[in-house]
């Protein structure tokens, strides 16, 4: 018998389309809630045009990332600035509706008395960004996570992917769910718009050095590949058949990292008894940790690593990732099935014991359930 989730009874609509409203939506679906993207008829949402595409899936299903969001969703295609009446109809009883700034509680308050419409944008419908256009790496850039990353000449690396949209979309549903719940306990008061800015939502990640510079005025350099004061060594390491991440930063790691590497001449000297110390001496110490450790194997410095306490991991590449023996013991990737092809994706990365998230899913075809929600 199937398990019931914690969310089932609640009705969301998503008609933003966006990969941060998209994972706000796929997290009240996994958990039971009957969630509907309300896609453009021609070609769907712009997330179906998003890579990684599914090899022999056409278009408009052909999507990884819109399948990984889209998992356990219906899917209606309505023109809605053309159609207001279907989509206050499609819009009835429900809890929930994802917005990226077209819709107001206005909208939907008749059909939805107390309906939460959760406005996900770049940074946010008020102040001085508010009518700027962004991007992960826009928003990346302004919260200080790229300035120190990267060769020390030339510009920083920008991390790829859809990582500020995802947090986005999690810190979204958090703020959404907080309503749904009080309204569930009777804190009812007619609907309620939520505003999220991605941007903001990504300020988690400046931690204290950007504070520290804007008081102090001074401005950090970038240091180079591995190298991110004050710590040291802290990055990742090629070895003989993998990779290898390590921070050391008590003197007994340090000591103890050494006698891994079998660098006991440097194990002791007393400028290498802070981290900072050896960051300033990088250029001696670098070329003879990257030498030693691509000579030995990944998963023995590992091994013999941890025994020693010294916080190292292996770093899969691609190909490895899923058969980490911890992913594959924690059951952290599941099955998706997309137009009849299958593939492995991650599943919600937090647990309920008593009614836990669906694990993987279907995806729906653009229009699929039309008949049904729009007779």
């Amino acid at each position: 018998m199937e398990q019931e989730g914690a969310l089932t009874g609640l009705k969301v609509l998503d008609v933003a389309g966006t990969i941060a409203s998209g994972y706000c939506g796929k997290l009240f679906a996994d958990h039971g809630a009957d969630v509907v993207n309300v896609e453009p008829p021609d070609g769907g949402f712009p997330t179906r045009r998003e890579p990684p595409f599914i090899p022999g899936v056409a278009a408009p299903e052909s999507s990884a990332l819109h399948a990984y969001l889209s998992t356990n969703k219906h899917s209606v295609a309505l023109a809605v600035e053309s159609e207001p009446e279907r989509l206050a109809a499609l819009a009835e009883g429900c809890a929930v509706v994802l917005d990226a700034g077209r819709f107001d509680c206005g909208d939907f308050s008749t059909a939805a008395p107390d309906v939460v419409v959760s406005t996900i944008t770049w940074f946010g419908r008020h102040g001085p960004y508010a009518g700027f256009n962004g991007s992960g790496s826009v928003c990346w850039s302004l919260v200080g996570m790229v300035r120190n990353v990267g060769p020390e000449e030339g510009p920083p690396l920008v991390p790829a992917g859809c990582g500020a949209e995802i947090v986005g979309g999690l810190t979204a549903y958090i703020g959404t769910l907080g309503q749904v719940v009080a309204r569930r306990m009777g804190n009812t008061g007619g609907p309620v718009r939520l505003d999220t800015s991605i941007h903001e939502a990504n300020l988690c990640f400046t931690e204290v050095g950007g504070v520290g510079g804007y008081r102090s005025g001074r401005r950090g350099k970038r240091l180079g590949i591995n190298r991110f004061a004050p710590t040291y060594p802290l990055g990742v390491y090629a070895c003989a058949d993998g990779w290898l991440g390590v921070t050391a930063l008590t003197p007994r790691q340090w000591k103890n990292f050494c006698l891994l590497l079998a660098m006991d001449p440097y194990a002791d000297e007393p400028a290498y008894q802070t981290a900072i110390g050896r960051l300033m001496d990088y250029d001696t110490l670098e070329p003879i940790i990257r030498q030693r450790a691509l000579k030995r194997s990944a998963a023995e410095l590992v091994d013999r690593g941890q025994a020693l306490r010294i916080p190292l991991a292996p770093v899969p590449t691609m190909e490895e990732l899923f058969g980490v023996d911890q992913y594959v013991a924690r059951g952290a990737f599941a099955e998706i099935q997309c137009d009849g092809v299958a593939f492995q994706a991650p599943v919600t990365p937090f647990r309920l014991f008593a009614n836990p998230a669906a694990r993987g899913g279907r995806v729906a075809k653009l229009g699929e359930s039309n008949a049904e929600r729009l007779a």
